[in-house]
């Protein structure tokens, strides 16, 4: 579910009052106590550790960020980047069987 879905099913409203464009300035706005904000714990992680930020889960909610790979018309990829699209269009496709299975 993205976070525009989640915004909608459950009624929440945000009132944003900043808007960055580059995470490690929201992170570093979050730090100065200049607010919060929703990013993935894997760029998170090293301030976790060092302590200088904390995570709230969301509870009920698995928020999935939209990817999208984008590349020169008619372009010829070398072996690993073959490999590595094969691999996202094969994960999307068990995320994608999963969802319609749990939506049944």
């Amino acid at each position: 579910m993205t976070l525009d879905q989640f915004k909608r099913e459950t009624g929440i409203q945000v009132n944003v009052v900043m808007h960055f464009d580059n995470i490690q300035t929201m992170k570093e706005a979050v730090i100065l106590g200049n607010g919060i904000s929703i990013l993935s714990v894997r760029v998170l992680r090293n301030y976790i550790e060092q302590g200088r930020l904390v995570t709230i889960p969301i509870e009920g909610c698995t928020l999935v960020w939209p990817l999208g790979i984008i590349h020169r018309r008619k372009k010829r990829f070398n072996q690993a980047a073959q490999a590595f699209l094969e691999l996202l269009q094969q994960e999307a496709a068990m995320e994608h069987s999963e969802t319609s299975a749990a939506g049944r």
